[in-house]
């Protein structure tokens, strides 16, 4: 989106924005909607995957209110501003950070793809980047999975809805 021949930055009413929760070892990406997060959109986005009395480690965005109110949320805020210039080690945001880089940059890699399948796309992210790290163990889950969801496309009914698609 260009505006008198500048690209907006940041999270404009254009751009999805993607909320990203980590405990260190599994992340989860999830889509929250176009523009800035709100308390509404951060609530429904997250209030199923998050145990309430747990603790959310965040910056000082408002969004995260109504979640941490209702599922009686341990709160431990930090001001962005204020960290710019840390080390990464010294800087409690960064699990958060380094997770939003590396899936911004697997977007990136695959710039192509229709948004409307973003969700896919961050489900096979997640999928790569949480454990299992074995690929071994990896490759294992991932044929289990697909051998315990079976689904069965007959011949007939695969040829039937590819004539009705060409038909005018």
């Amino acid at each position: 989106m260009f505006y008198a021949g500048k690209k907006l930055q940041g999270l404009s009413r254009n751009k999805l924005c993607i909320g990203v929760a980590t405990d260190k070892r599994h992340t989860l990406f999830l889509v929250e909607s176009y523009g800035k997060p709100s308390q509404k959109k951060t609530f429904e986005t997250f209030h199923n995957h998050i145990a309430p009395g747990s603790t959310l480690i965040h910056d000082k965005d408002q969004a995260h209110a109504k979640l941490i109110k209702v599922l009686a949320l341990q709160n431990t805020a930090y001001a962005s501003k204020e960290l710019k210039g840390l080390p990464y080690k010294e800087n409690p945001l960064e699990p958060v950070n380094r997770q939003h880089a590396l899936m911004k940059h697997f977007l990136n890699a695959h710039a192509g793809f229709l948004r409307e399948n973003l969700r896919g796309y961050l489900d096979l992210f997640s999928y790569v980047t949480n454990p299992p790290h074995d690929l071994a163990e990896k490759v294992d889950s991932l044929l289990n999975m697909v051998f315990d969801n079976p689904k069965s496309l007959r011949y007939r009914d695969y040829h039937r809805a590819k004539s009705s698609d060409s038909e005018p």
